[in-house]
């Protein structure tokens, strides 16, 4: 399937699947990549490249109100981006890092004001993958945001990146993603640490781990990626559902029994959330692929863990036409 096309300063060779010393030589060509990460493939440019930040801006057709997350090797690459460190950061990133947990602080002035989107906080994270730990080491700190155009499903293979920005884009190509959702995002405000964003870390687990409960951050602006109400959506109209299904397309999940159907789109077992968690993307974009129009969603399922992870995202994508 052909790439959609840009009027992006860009240019690029036919390179897709790039090896490790190409994308150092890419970046610092401030020039725009895709990464792998544990959760989703990223549009990668160095933190010192004001002029390929804005090309990520072009490609994703991003709001430029929509802050960007930093993407750091490990504590060393993080200290130069504070300017003061939050009580209990040092416990979090000992516990979760390398991993899919974004934390928000107070941003030093090596933080260019395009990343912020004029804030005074940065997101930061150290990503668990091999390949994109080693750029990072070698390259220094990439603001990478999820490679797709904003508000549809985010990639989680090259094939989700060729499919959105065109065969030639440079890849670094790591695999299918582990896990499949975005990271959990916390933001310090008040003394204390808020959820801005569900993510691959359940709400549960970090609310034990902490201590308290999270409030849930808000602010007139984003103060983090995943904020607006409509994201992660396909093309084709998503409807939540509880049953009856007597729908020609159901998004639904293994071993229950969609009778009236004539196409049902499987995501995985309940019984194995992360699984479903892998393949929800996937199955979003192959929905697309095949020209679907309308799909009513199974919903009925426990909410908990994981998978209110899942419901959000799902709830996010079938805004706004919500439930049946």
């Amino acid at each position: 399937m052909p790439g959609v096309q840009f009027n992006s300063p860009i240019k690029y060779n036919p390179l897709m699947h790039i090896e490790l010393d190409q994308a150092i030589q890419l970046l610092q060509d401030d020039l725009v990549i895709a990464i792998p990460t544990e959760t989703v493939y990223g549009l990668a440019a160095l933190l010192s490249s004001e002029s390929a930040i804005g090309s990520i801006f072009t490609l994703k057709n991003r709001p430029a109100k929509n802050p960007l997350i930093v993407h750091i090797a490990d504590h060393s690459q993080a200290e130069p981006l504070m300017r003061t460190k939050p009580p209990f950061f040092d416990k979090l990133s000992d516990r979760y890092w390398p991993g899919p947990l974004t934390l928000v602080v107070p941003a030093s002035d090596q933080v260019p004001s395009i990343v912020r989107a004029g804030l005074p906080t940065v997101g930061l994270r150290v990503p668990n993958h091999p390949l994109t730990r080693a750029l990072l080491r070698d390259a220094g700190p990439l603001v990478a945001p999820s490679a797709n155009i904003s508000g549809r499903p985010s990639s989680t293979c090259p094939n989700h990146v060729e499919n959105d920005f065109g065969e030639n884009f440079p890849v670094l190509s790591g695999g299918s993603c582990d896990k499949g959702l975005e990271s959990t995002i916390l933001v310090f405000n008040n003394g204390k640490w808020e959820l801005g964003r569900l993510g691959a870390i359940p709400r549960e687990e970090l609310e034990s781990f902490l201590g308290y409960s999270l409030n849930t951050s808000s602010s007139e602006k984003p103060l983090c990626p995943g904020q607006h109400f409509q994201h992660y959506s396909p093309k084709a109209k998503l409807i939540l559902s509880k049953a009856p299904f007597s729908e020609d397309v159901v998004l639904g999940f293994e071993r229950r029994e969609y009778p009236n159907a004539k196409r049902v789109f499987v995501i995985g077992p309940l019984g194995d959330p992360e699984a479903i968690a892998r393949n929800l993307y996937h199955v979003l974009r192959q929905i697309d692929l095949e020209g679907i129009k309308e799909v009513h969603v199974d919903f009925d399922f426990d909410q908990e863990g994981v998978l209110r992870t899942v419901a959000e995202r799902l709830e996010k994508a079938a805004h706004p036409y919500a439930s049946s």
